[in-house]
């Protein structure tokens, strides 16, 4: 007798649809915005988007001086932002999940998370955050505390301590 659907991968397609929520279409979007953190949200999001059988899309956002028009194209930003993309959609597809990537202009990133994240319907949001220090006395950024006060969606705050380098330690 071959079993085509194991008690293992329903397990952990219900454990992923339930981390889901009552989200509209399931989609998850991930925050690329070039910390050592990007690996680890883009395998998370790969990993629950394939046990619930869903996309991810990739989002990064190019804020925008107000000085400058806001389609302005800085081709150094622009080709950052298509490396932290390139490596991100290579590690889901090792996953072997389905995503897409997007590169968004905005003059803040936080209103336009939200307003991607509205735009694509997803259920949840994965965002990282390097802590600076062991207080959170600076808070959280205006970005993240943006996304946490506007999300329509489930928003996952990963949050890791910024590595010491050679010279502060």
């Amino acid at each position: 007798m071959d079993r085509i659907w194991g008690a293992r991968e329903k397990r952990a397609t219900e454990l992923s649809t339930s981390m889901l929520g009552a989200g509209p279409d399931g989609t998850i979007v991930v925050i690329v915005g070039g910390d050592a953190l990007d690996a680890h949200l883009v395998s998370l999001g790969a990993h629950l988007a394939k046990g619930a059988k869903c996309q991810i899309h990739l989002l990064h956002v190019i804020e925008v001086p107000r000085t400058l028009p806001l389609k302005a194209v800085e081709t150094s930003e622009s080709e950052h932002a298509d490396k932290l993309l390139g490596a991100a959609l290579e590690r889901a597809s090792r996953v072997g999940c389905q995503a897409n990537a997007f590169i968004v202009q905005a003059r803040e990133a936080g209103p336009a998370i939200v307003d991607e994240a509205k735009d694509h319907r997803c259920a949840l949001l994965l965002l990282g955050h390097l802590r600076q220090d062991k207080t959170l006395q600076d808070g959280l950024g205006k970005t993240v505390a943006y996304v946490l006060a506007n999300a329509h969606c489930r928003v996952w705050l990963v949050q890791d301590r910024q590595e010491r380098t050679a010279t502060s330690a």
